[in-house]
């Protein structure tokens, strides 16, 4: 019950917070945005901004990560808190900056649904796949690579999950042991489904082949 009512106590804080940002970004009032991202984070952490910059994202996530029961919501507001630092520094133009809030972003939500993929509120994957929208067509971190192909299997796009193996493959030939135990999950689930992923059976075989007959040049 306590876990339910302070899980419920960070939503609502999120939410009125998210509609103060909205706000305060139509009015370009970057500064006081950061602020506020700023103060709702040490309010629900008791950490702050400067302090999540100097850590790693697996630091930050031993950090949130006591209570193994609130990791995932853990894991999901503070996806939304860097969403929402990338957002505005998408409005300033400042794209490399984006770009590494919208990555972290996308780890951190990624953590989140491997504790628990049962999502917090409805909402949750069309933040997630905002985010995914922004950062699937630029250079990209290798631990973000990872992320990104965890999230595309996770919800169904077989054939973006596929690219994504085979770039990583191309980085480090040890994911082909990865690709190969992706395209098993594939073979057992149904025609439809695959279908629906835009990877029908067929081409799942063919894949598993290509891999297990692939003597890749790695590039470690």
């Amino acid at each position: 019950m306590l876990t339910k009512d302070y899980i419920k106590r960070m939503i609502d804080v999120l939410t009125k917070v998210l509609a103060r940002l909205v706000f305060l970004k139509q009015g370009k009032d970057f500064e006081e945005a950061f602020k506020e991202i700023d103060q709702v984070t040490k309010e629900l952490f008791g950490f702050d901004r400067l302090l999540i910059n100097s850590i790693s994202d697996s630091q930050l996530i031993k950090m949130i990560g006591n209570n193994e029961s609130l990791l995932a919501p853990n894991c999901y507001l503070l996806g939304v808190l860097f969403k929402e630092e990338a957002d505005i520094y998408e409005l300033q133009s400042f794209s490399k900056k984006s770009l590494e809030k919208y990555e972290r972003s996308l780890n951190l939500f990624v953590e989140g649904l491997k504790n628990s993929p049962i999502l917090i509120e409805p909402s949750q994957l069309s933040k997630i796949d905002n985010v995914v929208e922004k950062i699937e067509d630029q250079e990209i971190n290798i631990r973000t690579e990872e992320s990104l192909f965890f999230y595309y299997e996770f919800t169904g796009k077989f054939d973006k999950a596929e690219d994504i193996i085979f770039d990583l493959i191309d980085f480090n030939s040890q994911y082909k042991l990865d690709g190969i135990s992706f395209y098993k999950r594939l073979l057992e689930k149904s025609d439809n489904d695959l279908i629906k992923g835009n990877l029908p059976r067929q081409e799942v075989e063919e894949g598993i082949e290509i891999l297990k007959n692939m003597n890749h040049n790695s590039n470690d």
